[in-house]
């Protein structure tokens, strides 16, 4: 296993939803190649032109893994890739080649340093169950995965992001309005974003609540619109509203079971400090 930290002139939203990608992912490892996406609705992979038949992301592929062997020569093995696993505190993603020789995982952990800055721990673990694959490669796990972190996505930190976004990031953190809702005098932070149906949305309202300790969650099925406060890890109200049919509490979640198609559900923070605030403003 190798790990670092780099700090990253950007706020942690925008660091989040470059890690989010597996494409982006993909690409900055140097070593993997998407080939299959899964198609989770028909319960398949597909590739080539089928791939345009996708109507939502997905966090299952086929990938092709490149090792290097020697400086014009490459080792391909082919595999399952995974992710992103989600959570507040960290983007995951792991891989398998399908003769089990070759397991691996990329966990990024960002850390906002204020509304400019995030710090970001990257650990990269590596295995080869091969010693051939140490004779090919002619380096160890341990330095094939710090390859990966230093000369792949730490150079990728350190050189391309700000060339290529920094000016970008630093209109959006002058404005503060894009990403920063005020809601009666309350700065909500994103923190999340997801997208999928029903099930997979209930199911991640239910992962998010365990985790936040002071939020909001904004759902949207199309007419269907939902607001649910988090204290404490613990969902303290939920108002749901479709057309003039308004719903709350637990009630407010079977206007989500029932709704039809693709939702979105956003996650934000607030800070105690703007919650007291607004409370003496109130008072």
């Amino acid at each position: 296993m190798y790990s670092t930290e780099l700090t990253l002139n950007s706020p942690i939203w925008i660091v989040r939803k470059f890690l989010m990608d597996p494409l982006f992912i993909s690409g900055v490892s140097g070593h993997i190649s998407i080939l299959k996406f899964k198609d989770k609705q028909k319960d398949e992979y597909i590739m080539g032109d089928r791939i345009r038949e996708l109507s939502a992301p997905t966090d299952e592929f086929i990938a092709l893994y490149i090792l290097l062997r020697t400086n014009k020569d490459f080792k391909y093995t082919e595999g399952i890739f995974n992710g992103p696993k989600v959570t507040m505190q960290s983007i995951k993603y792991s891989g398998m080649s399908d003769d089990g020789k070759l397991e691996f995982t990329i966990e990024f952990m960002p850390k906002s340093l204020g509304d400019t800055q995030t710090r970001l721990y990257v650990a990269t673990n590596v295995k080869y169950n091969d010693s051939l694959l140490d004779k090919m490669l002619g380096k160890s796990a341990v330095d094939f995965a710090k390859h990966i972190v230093e000369d792949h996505f730490a150079t990728y930190a350190r050189v391309y992001f700000p060339s290529l976004y920094g000016d970008i990031i630093r209109s959006l953190t002058n404005k503060e309005t894009d990403k920063e809702k005020t809601t009666q005098g309350l700065s909500l932070t994103p923190l999340f974003e997801f997208s999928g149906d029903a099930t997979s949305i209930l199911s991640k309202i239910n992962e998010m609540v365990s985790q936040l300790d002071l939020g909001l969650i904004k759902v949207n099925f199309g007419k269907v619109n939902c607001n649910i406060i988090v204290q404490n890890k613990d969902m303290k109200r939920a108002i749901c509203r479709s057309d003039s049919n308004v719903k709350a509490g637990f009630e407010a979640l079977s206007l989500i079971i029932s709704a039809k198609g693709q939702g979105k559900m956003e996650v934000y923070s607030v800070k105690m400090e703007d919650l007291i605030d607004t409370l003496y403003t109130l008072a």
